[in-house]
């Protein structure tokens, strides 16, 4: 059985389901394909799905801005939630970070982000809870916040299917060849071909293997990363503000109306490259386990108390890493193009990517500016790096 189609997409993460709904929504002939039998059920299932602009790379903030600016009004444009709760964002630095957060804020609010410098005292005032007495200095986006990976990818993928887009799950690629006019013929895994005049490949961490049948090779590493969330006391219910802790190297948000989603800011952390998505390790270790509670009763108050700091599950995902841990956002051709290795920044960045990436499939301009994120800034070492490092947490942002 053979099926054309203008726009193949490759991926059924939200990446993969964001660019389908962009296309369908100009009119293409698009066609899905996901190795898994739901959308989003790997890398996005375990996302912290944090919103947020605060980034040392002036082309990211734009990008954030942006993908914040179309979370907030999600539910309307796509007619389904997103489950995007504006919780706010905060950051925490130390003395030596200080200048570095002014410079930083400075960047920001000249971008039109609505971020500001506080006290650790004015902080406090909006997050009661915190532990602010090793602080020297915070920012604070009074726009960020997180949503809800599975409402999210739901609610593309289901717009894209009312607007026209095929979407086939249970679908994996075993193999691609270069048509002889234009486009490429791609076999599935039940024998299937679909040629396409337009290939976007949004395969998270399975660049490397996909990418490879395509004649790329896509410097995508899958990283483990181990997630816990922990039971707040009663007094600490509720939303509150994300916290990213750059003195303790940790960020936290609220998870339901109890728990507390913990990730380590920490590189040492994040070092266990895999050669391959199959089969990783989903729990967690034990030494996760007491540094996300050492974290949490550093920075809350009643963490630390009888049956408080709980924890309520704990699990690992993949960050899909590139080596400079910025994404690749790229054209190799004329009807090849790729959306890959996010590093953690794909959830809140997809909705402009899935936009950006449907215009390039469609030959139509670039609507924002990623002529930064080319796959030969590695080849010619001219590696993504923030202009504002910060001294404890390195490249992470």
């Amino acid at each position: 059985m053979a099926t054309t189609t203008d726009v193949l997409v490759i991926g059924g993460g939200l990446m993969g389901c964001a660019t389908a709904y962009y296309l369908a929504k100009s009119g293409a002939k698009t066609t899905l394909v996901e190795r898994n039998l739901e959308p989003g059920s790997e890398t996005t299932a375990r996302s912290g799905a944090i919103i947020r602009a605060h980034y040392g790379v002036p082309a990211l903030v734009t990008l954030a801005l942006e993908a914040n600016k179309r979370y907030a009004r999600f539910d309307d444009e796509i007619g389904r939630p997103c489950g995007f709760v504006a919780s706010g964002y905060s950051v925490l630095v130390d003395d030596a970070d200080a200048q570095n957060l002014r410079d930083i804020t400075a960047m920001h609010q000249s971008l039109g982000v609505s971020a500001k410098l506080l006290t650790p005292t004015e902080l406090r005032e909006i997050v009661p809870s915190l532990k602010i007495e090793d602080a020297a200095l915070c920012a604070y986006e009074p726009e960020g916040g997180f949503a809800s990976p599975p409402l999210t990818v739901t609610a593309y993928a289901a717009r894209a299917k009312e607007l026209g887009a095929d979407l086939r799950f249970g679908s994996p690629v075993t193999a691609a060849a270069r048509l002889d006019g234009s486009g490429w013929q791609v076999t599935l895994g039940n024998g299937e071909v679909v040629s396409a005049g337009q290939v976007v490949l949004c395969t998270g961490n399975w660049s490397k293997p996909i990418g490879s049948l395509f004649g790329l090779d896509l410097p995508v590493t899958p990283a483990r990363a181990q997630i816990v969330v922990l039971e707040r006391p009663e007094a600490f219910a509720g939303v509150f503000p994300v916290v990213s802790d750059l003195i303790n190297l940790a960020y936290f948000r609220a998870d339901g109306s109890s728990g507390m989603w913990v990730g380590s800011s920490d590189n040492a952390d994040l070092q266990d490259y895999l050669p391959e998505p199959d089969g990783f390790d989903e729990g967690t270790g034990a030494k996760a386990v007491a540094d996300a509670r050492r974290k949490a009763s550093f920075r809350f108050e009643g963490m630390e108390e009888g049956d408080k700091g709980g924890v309520q599950r704990s699990f690992s995902g993949l960050y899909e890493t590139t080596p400079d841990w910025q994404p690749i956002l790229d054209s190799f051709g004329e009807t090849l193009h790729a959306a890959v290795g996010f590093s953690g920044h794909g959830f809140k960045l997809a909705p402009v990517v899935g936009e950006a990436m449907a215009a390039r499939a469609l030959g139509q301009p670039d609507p924002f500016d990623i002529s930064i994120f080319t796959q030969s800034r590695f080849a010619e070492e001219r590696p993504i790096r923030t202009c504002y490092p910060y001294q404890r947490a390195k490249f992470l942002r």
